[in-house]
């Protein structure tokens, strides 16, 4: 007891260190925590595979993850999913799982149920890293995304049976059919009374609780339903784990399932923490080493197994790309191989330096998982023989489609009636038991739980709303939900309501969007301001990209490329057309995301054909043509885009707005100029274009003196935007020239 404070503070430095360091290579904190651990009981020579207080709390870093995992399971989420959980998931764990046993058992002389144990812990990938990623990329609403979510989820119910299998391999001194018919009985038991306490007590319990608005008491019963139903659980044979799965599935139809999952995840990511840390506790460096070769090639090999058998599995009903992505992204092992390894070492089942191997083996596929998804791409232009998939819009898109509602109150549900009418998707948060029900008789998507909780905010989306209203009754708790949401992200737009001049200046530090004051006047503005964003939305949905480019073919890959690009006149060109129309700025700010976007795909595009496409010199000049035109037209959208806020503001200008309409209408005549020479070179074009753009700035800096001029009398503020102004029109000249030239040379270059 003495060193324990030292090692709980080296181990926590260690720790901190370690995973603040390896998240900047995107790793996930799981390795951080094992090292730390491996790194701890090589420092202070720490032997804890008989200590079983640390062993007990290690373990409860499991049931709460898998009671996180019971919140996420329902059978109306398994039906809509049923063919990639039921079939997908089913077939590669089983698959994997009889390739691993029957390996080792031949090549290794492993005893069968040694082999069946490993074969299914090592079947198992990261559900926690896995979703994380494809979370923060976006990639879990793609095909392979649905695939992997699907097959995760047929995972972790499988883990399951496989530590009731290890309970049962382990078991000696009864006869199978015996250990069966009572392990069956049991399970009747604790899944029977846990749901009918569940069904008829759970909810009850969380109502009154939450009526007492005490967060205390709130947290001391979801600690009491986790903990006793694990006791419960593991009090007739079971693990603590299958408890808490079962606590996860009584609350996962209950209102309170999101304030609980956000109220938790503290508690399980602590213990989890722990676990993480025992294991690394477990490892011997030395056997480490005197095994590196052979982790190495158990890395590879297990990664290249799981891959194999899950594209086997997927490619009779998927495309080929698809089927690929899908097994690069579950090609790792997981934490609950971790965990079943555990149990394999505590029941020594196995050698303890196998067993070291195989933990080692896990950890660095998990290191490795990251790289292998963020890549994924490339993985399989190089698998598919040079085929290049170009990103598709949904997934390029950067505005999301929602709008988040903090509170429900009289204002809230005025503002949610609006957006009803203007027929805006919006996700409602509250804490209030009777608004809820409120929410939910009227059929609206509603959430139970604290609209200040940061984990709540996450799990609802709020990084991809295209706005969060902050409605609720009191300014504290518009402070604390608007500190939440600054603490997640800054840039995130925001909405807030208020009731005095004085609630508003509380609110100035935090930069919203809107703070306005709570009245019908107030929430009909909202909704507009939420619609116009919308407009922009549905701007960049329109976009179409390339579908498919081929390295084996540079000539139609350097045409498409050069189609492709002649695109961005006509996104800059629509800008324009909107400016001429008066159109909404937030259509005008459309027009110009679209643009960046595009860009960099075939940009992407260009760089890969550089970098692995054979080329002659003459398919090397058209490429760095491109190159060139890219830059030039990438300078011409951030002009443009300069230039138009400015030329608006000329309009609005009594003494200007002459000025800025023979400004826009000479631009849109140059740009469809562009257009046509991008379409259809010609030289009569071209001199076209070179005629409404000749001259040396003389003619801009004429317009510049008569507008300047004292008779003219025009404000400040318009004589500096007038100045900039013609400067980015002068700068326009001679980049529509460039790209002009541009053209002529791609003509040639790919007639």
């Amino acid at each position: 007891m003495q060193y324990l404070i030292p090692i709980f503070l080296a181990a926590v430095a260690i720790a901190t260190a370690l995973n603040v360091f390896i998240r900047r290579f995107n790793m996930p904190t799981v390795v951080g925590y094992i090292v730390t651990g491996a790194v701890i009981g090589a420092l202070f020579q720490i032997d804890v595979r008989g200590d079983e207080t640390l062993q007990h709390v290690a373990e409860f870093g499991v049931v709460f993850l898998m009671f996180t995992i019971g919140l996420e399971f329902s059978f109306s989420h398994l039906k809509e999913m049923k063919k990639e959980v039921l079939v997908f998931g089913a077939a590669q764990v089983v698959g994997t799982t009889l390739v691993i046993a029957i390996a080792a058992k031949l090549f290794f002389d492993m005893p069968t149920a040694n082999a069946i144990t490993v074969g299914s812990a090592l079947a198992l990938s990261s559900t926690a890293i896995v979703l994380k990623i494809l979370n923060e990329s976006g990639q879990v609403k793609t095909d392979e995304g649905r695939n992997a979510v699907g097959v995760l989820i047929f995972q972790d119910i499988a883990v399951i049976p496989i530590l009731l299998m290890v309970t049962i391999f382990t078991t000696d001194d009864k006869s199978l059919s015996s250990l069966l018919g009572e392990t069956a009985l049991n399970a009747a038991i604790v899944v029977g009374l846990l749901f009918l306490a569940g069904r008829f007590l759970l909810g009850r319990l969380f109502r009154i609780v939450s009526d007492t608005n005490s967060k205390e008491i709130y947290m001391g019963s979801i600690l009491l339903t986790v903990v006793g139903a694990s006791y419960f659980a593991h009090h007739f044979g079971f693990s603590y784990s299958l408890g808490g799965f079962i606590a996860g599935m009584m609350i996962a139809d209950t209102i309170y399932k999101y304030q609980v999952e956000a109220d938790l995840i503290p508690f399980r990511d602590l213990l989890l923490g722990v676990f993480f840390v025992s294991v690394g506790l477990q490892i011997d460096a030395a056997v480490v080493a005197q095994n590196i070769f052979t982790i190495v090639l158990l890395v590879v090999s297990l990664m290249s197994v799981k891959a194999a058998v899950l594209f086997l599995v997927l490619i009779p009903w998927c495309s080929k790309r698809t089927s690929l992505k899908s097994a690069i992204t579950l090609a790792q092992l997981g934490e609950f191989s971790l965990v079943v390894l555990s149990l394999v070492l505590a029941n020594a089942m196995m050698d303890p330096a196998q067993v070291q191997v195989l933990m080692v083996t896990v950890v660095l596929s998990m290191i490795a998982t990251p790289f292998l998804i963020n890549n994924g791409d490339a993985i399989v232009r190089l698998l598919s023989r040079g085929k290049i998939q170009a990103t598709p819009a949904e997934s390029a898109s950067v505005i999301g489609g929602h709008v988040l509602l903090l509170g429900y109150g009289y204002f809230g549900q005025l503002v949610s009636k609006f957006l009803d009418d203007a027929k805006i998707t919006h996700v409602i948060v509250t804490d209030g038991t009777d608004e809820y029900v409120k929410a939910r008789e009227l059929e609206k998507m509603v959430v139970f739980g604290d609209p200040a909780d940061r984990v709540l905010l996450q799990q609802v989306g709020i990084d991809k709303a295209m706005s969060t209203i902050i409605a609720l009754d009191d300014v504290d708790s518009v402070k604390r939900a608007s500190a939440a949401i600054e603490l997640i992200d800054p840039s995130i737009k925001v909405i807030a309501r208020v009731t005095t001049d004085e609630e508003k200046a509380e609110l100035e530090s935090f930069e919203h969007e809107l703070v306005l004051d709570g009245n019908t006047q107030t929430a009909t503005l909202i909704v507009d301001q939420i619609r116009r964003s919308r407009l922009l939305a549905k701007e960049m949905s329109e976009l179409q990209f390339m579908n498919e480019l081929d390295r084996d073919d540079p000539q139609s890959s350097i045409e498409s490329v050069t189609r492709e690009q002649k695109r961005l006149l006509d996104v800059i060109s629509r800008s324009f057309n909107g400016m001429r129309q008066r159109k909404d700025i937030m259509h005008l700010k459309a027009f110009h995301e679209s643009f960046n976007v595009l860009s960099e795909i075939i940009g992407n595009a260009i760089g890969d054909l550089l970098s692995h496409a054979s080329l002659t010199p003459e398919q090397y000049e058209a490429i760095n043509t491109l190159v060139d035109n890219q830059d030039h037209l990438a300078r011409m959208n951030d002009v443009m885009e300069d230039l138009g806020r400015e030329l608006a503001q000329l309009a609005e200008d009594d003494e200007t707005r002459s000025l800025s309409e023979m400004a826009v209408e000479g631009l849109d005549a140059i740009l469809l100029t562009l257009k046509d020479l991008a379409d259809e070179y010609n030289d009569t074009d071209l001199e076209l274009l070179r005629n409404m753009t000749a001259g040396d700035g003389k003619g801009l800096a004429s317009i510049r003196e008569s507008y300047l001029s004292a008779e003219r009398d025009l404000a400040t503020g318009s004589k500096a935007l007038l100045v900039s102004a013609t400067n980015n029109m002068d700068r326009l000249r001679g980049l529509f020239g460039h790209v002009a030239d541009n053209y002529r040379r791609l003509a040639g270059a790919v007639a």
